[in-house]
């Protein structure tokens, strides 16, 4: 019940599903990594090694049956993903919002929670009925509604309701939610030290499956993790569009400790804040900076930035600048239905401070002062 040894795990997949072909092996050394830091560093409770025992499980199951689909239905591999929108940026920057707003346009296709949950919820998806599958989830969200009520208000998340690509990269253990919801630090370190080619290519695969079963005109994608691997991404989506937000770091890195706070609770025997301050404060700076060298070999106006403060404020022009640049097909309709449904209300806030996990505003601001120039963003000291 509680075993976190990957032979256990891959066998338990396998005889959940009666499938034993797991495709590119190499997603099995982001599982080891995965599971070696999570056994030595995670500080997990009896509770929290059953339910990641669970979730790793399930994405394994997910991920035999896609393989399976594969062979019996080649012409998925056959998709095209054109001109994909791709938002990210820090994490706490306001990349919930925006793809909220840019899913809702009428030629978006923007993933649901739902169907990132299970992509390939039996072995022929065609014949899976979305109805149960969202109810699925939804009882799994209302538990952890229930589980987790702090981590739910930083992030909400409903089966119906765009979400983010995270939940597909899990499907080859190459996701962030091992360390966000345990210390898992050294995992963080490594996916950035191996990178996570093998996780964009399922990561595609499972996008052109979608593709398939529901198609759409225009993706409309989320992460803030796709800014640590850029680079990968616009080798996967040479066509793709980038849109990258920009916030205040003395903002952005406290909030991001509040939700990753917020997600350990349920789960570990005791939270450091100090050291989590500290990673994350580390991690922020290596995303930036790896950012910076992507953006150098991307196509001109492929990157679009956007100031988070701007976002607040001005919403609807920020909207209309994405859609000049991003080749969005006008429509005045949409952009007043936006408006008279309130979607413009600004992202809700939570309550955080820098001290709770030993950050320092001079240090913060002595760390990122170039990129706070550069994006000309307001310092709250």
């Amino acid at each position: 019940m509680v075993s976190l040894q990957k032979e256990n795990l891959l066998e338990t997949a396998e005889r959940r599903t009666g499938l034993q072909d797991w495709g590119d092996t190499r997603f099995q050394d982001c599982l080891s990594a995965m599971l070696d830091s999570v056994i030595h560093e995670g500080k997990l409770t009896f509770f929290g090694r059953f339910t990641i025992r669970q979730f790793l499980v399930e994405n394994l199951c997910s991920r035999l049956r896609v393989i399976e689909v594969l062979k019996r239905f080649p012409e998925i591999q056959a998709q095209q993903i054109e001109r994909p929108i791709f938002i990210t940026g820090w994490y706490r920057s306001g990349t919930t919002y925006l793809h909220n707003l840019l899913a809702s346009h009428p030629d978006g296709r923007a993933p649901q929670f739902w169907e990132l949950r299970r992509p390939c919820p039996t072995l022929d998806p065609r014949s899976a009925d979305p109805r149960r599958q969202i109810r699925r989830v939804w009882i799994e969200s209302r538990f952890h509604r229930w589980l987790a009520p702090g981590f739910n208000n930083i992030h909400p998340m409903a089966p119906e309701k765009a979400e983010e690509c995270l939940h597909l990269f899990e499907k080859a253990c190459a996701g962030t939610t091992a360390f966000v919801i345990t210390e898992a630090k050294n995992f963080a370190w490594w996916l950035l030290d191996q990178g996570l080619h093998q996780g964009y290519e399922f990561f595609k695969i499972q996008l052109q499956l979608l593709n398939w079963l529901r198609p759409g005109k225009r993706w409309v994608l989320k992460w803030p993790y796709h800014l640590w691997h850029l680079d990968t991404l616009l080798k996967t989506f040479p066509d793709a569009a980038v849109i990258q937000l920009h916030r205040d770091p003395h903002d952005a890195i406290p909030s991001v400790c509040s939700l990753a706070a917020a997600a350990r609770a349920p789960f570990c025997e005791h939270i450091d804040t100090e050291a989590l301050g500290k990673f994350w404060l580390d991690y922020y700076e290596a995303g930036l900076k790896r950012s910076v060298e992507a953006r150098t070999a991307a196509g001109n106006d492929q990157i679009i930035d956007i100031r988070y403060p701007d976002l607040v404020q001005n919403p609807r022009a920020v909207i209309e600048k994405i859609q000049d640049n991003i080749k969005f097909t006008e429509s005045e309709t949409w952009l007043q239905s936006i408006q008279d449904n309130l979607v413009l209300t600004p992202p809700k806030r939570h309550h955080y401070a820098m001290v709770q996990y030993g950050l320092n505003a001079d240090e913060i601001r002595e760390r990122f002062a170039k990129y706070i120039e550069d994006y000309d963003l307001t310092v709250h000291v």
